[in-house]
């Protein structure tokens, strides 16, 4: 029998790919080596720092849109640029673009993992270097 969950799971997965297909035009074709790997010692600090601090982020997540332990590894490294902090269009935390993957819905320039040409933010919309607009940072 199949569930409503199963079905929202479903349409998840659908709209996750989507966008994946979308960035793979803007992401280094070696990405994936460039998502943060943890020595067992880290990973339990870390699985502690996301409870402790109730960061949105599901650690089992095949698919991450966020590359949450390169976020960590910098934060714990003092990197100034590791800062999280509330939108002021969405009112929701946010962590900077910077380790956002090709499965993120507004994977930009910005983040590690883009090539040259990735869409950037023109104020609160992700524009493609074609100038059409990809994403718009909205209330929630």
């Amino acid at each position: 029998m199949v569930t409503t969950e199963d079905i929202l799971k479903q349409l998840q997965q659908e709209q996750l790919e989507k966008i994946y297909q979308r960035n793979m035009a803007y992401a280094k074709p070696d990405w994936q080596t460039v998502m943060t790997q943890l020595s067992p010692e880290q990973e339990a600090a870390f699985l502690k720092w996301v409870q402790l601090n109730n960061v949105p982020f599901d650690p089992a997540q095949q698919n991450p849109d966020y590359d949450m332990r390169g976020f960590y590894q910098a934060l714990m490294s003092g990197d100034p640029a590791a800062q999280s902090a509330i939108n002021p269009v969405t009112q929701s935390l946010h962590y900077p673009d910077t380790y956002k993957t090709p499965y993120h819905e507004s994977f930009s320039a910005e983040s590690r993992m883009a090539t040259e040409g990735a869409p950037s933010w023109k104020e609160d919309k992700l524009v493609s270097p074609s100038g059409e607009i990809i994403y718009v940072d909205q209330p929630e």
